[in-house]
């Protein structure tokens, strides 16, 4: 059996994760997820009821909180105390360590749920609590762990990141940047597998033939977060607006960002061309991928040094076919080729970024023959089937009896 650490279930900001947990399971990989704190404020994902009972349930506090701190700190102190020793690194500040803290007291509830259940792997997906909740367990149980890593910036303090990956039994790359963050920490290059963010190409038709259209829709999606860049998105508009040329901007997501950017358009008068559609579902964003005729990735580097690594969303429209201007910062460049499917432009250069937009916008031809090859990527790099068996092979490499051909699920003992 495999035990999936994530942040809470099921987020609608994680689903890539819960679709390649579906993948894995229609293999025959025997499964049960762990969250570490409950939704709260998160918004739920639709589409993933099947996972709901091989789901522990989880509470702020419960009885599994407190029974699985007495039972561990009594019948695994020395263990125990390791782990607290792990977080005692930043007692000077007060709120890190804090989180720390509640991680482990996840962690334990956790391992004393499945501490009979046969677990053979714990898989972290991100490096943060749920990696770091991983090395608990896997230090409180004696399983051996893995991490897949999104994204070159981490919250948690270094010491506590040399600790995790250099413990893990295995690493995942989600992309080559994330593969080199990960070797910078002195990890041997054969404990680190780099498997790409993927998407179901069945859940993406092809493309029709575009509908002549006065203003043509540039789309953007994610979360309204400074490392999108979407205030640099909007400065591109404005200088599209002052050349003439014809289009709508759609961006779809919702964040702390929402204010700022929408006081921005307000302030350069383009109400009438930027459209805030707010936070959709995965079922209610995929017409606008078909709606469109460009895809912006504007993301930047902010001054805290976060950064994107692969987003999903890139690899969605891709899938559908549209042809891709993103920005030259962390995993973009692995799925857009500069002239190949999209253009590639430096990050805080709305310029720059309207000058690509415009060339799409008024080069249909292009704009055709970037989308068919944005599409033959995705599908043969990018493709979710594809992924799930790579990673079915990395794990038969590690584990010998979670793997169930006939999947007979034993997940109701534990949930």
């Amino acid at each position: 059996m495999i035990l999936h650490l994530i942040s809470a279930f099921p987020p609608l900001s994680q689903t890539f994760v819960l679709r390649e947990i579906q993948q894995l399971r229609s293999q025959g990989w025997n499964t049960v997820i762990g969250p570490l704190r409950p939704l709260h404020r998160t918004p739920r994902a639709r589409g993933f009821e099947d996972l709901e009972s091989c789901t522990i349930p989880v509470r702020w506090i419960s009885f599994d909180l407190l029974a699985g701190l007495l039972f561990l700190l009594l019948s695994r102190p020395r263990e125990s105390w390791r782990c607290l020793r792990i977080i005692s690194v930043s007692p000077g500040q007060p709120v890190g360590f804090l989180k720390m803290l509640y991680t482990l007291m996840s962690a334990m509830r956790v391992a004393w749920r499945v501490r009979n259940a046969n677990v053979e792997l714990v898989r972290a997906h991100f490096l943060h609590t749920e990696a770091l909740a991983a090395r608990f367990i896997g230090l409180l149980l004696g399983i051996p762990y893995s991490v897949t890593v999104y994204t070159v910036f981490v919250e948690l303090p270094e010491t506590v990141i040399r600790d995790i990956v250099s413990h893990a039994a295995f690493l995942v790359a989600d992309t080559h940047q994330t593969e080199r963050f990960l070797m910078s920490f002195g990890i041997e290059p054969d404990r680190i597998h780099v498997a790409h963010n993927s998407v179901s190409m069945e859940e993406f038709p092809l493309r029709m033939p575009e509908k002549a259209t006065d203003s043509p829709i540039v789309l953007g999606v994610g979360r309204l977060d400074p490392k999108k860049g979407f205030d640099v998105l909007i400065s591109a508009c404005s200088i599209l607006r002052e050349r003439g040329v014809q289009f709508r901007c759609v961006i779809v997501g919702e964040g702390a960002e929402r204010e700022k950017l929408l006081t921005m358009r307000a302030r350069l008068k383009l109400e009438n061309y930027v459209d805030m559609v707010g936070e959709l579902s995965f079922a209610d964003v995929k017409p606008w991928y078909y709606k469109a005729a460009v895809f912006a990735m504007p993301s930047v580097v902010t001054s805290e040094g976060q950064t994107d690594g692969l987003p999903t969303v890139v690899i969605e429209a891709m899938a559908s076919g549209l042809p891709i201007v993103g920005t030259r910062t962390g995993g973009i460049p692995e799925a857009v080729r500069d002239r190949s499917n999209g253009f590639l432009v430096p990050a805080n250069d709305p310029e720059s970024l309207a000058d690509s937009i415009q060339i799409l916008l008024e080069q249909e031809d292009l704009r055709e023959r970037f989308g068919t090859e944005s599409r033959r990527i995705a599908k043969m790099e990018f493709d979710l089937t594809r992924k799930g068996e790579a990673l079915s092979d990395l794990l038969r490499q590690h584990l010998s009896s979670a793997f169930d051909p006939s999947f007979v699920s034993v997940e109701r003992q534990i949930v």
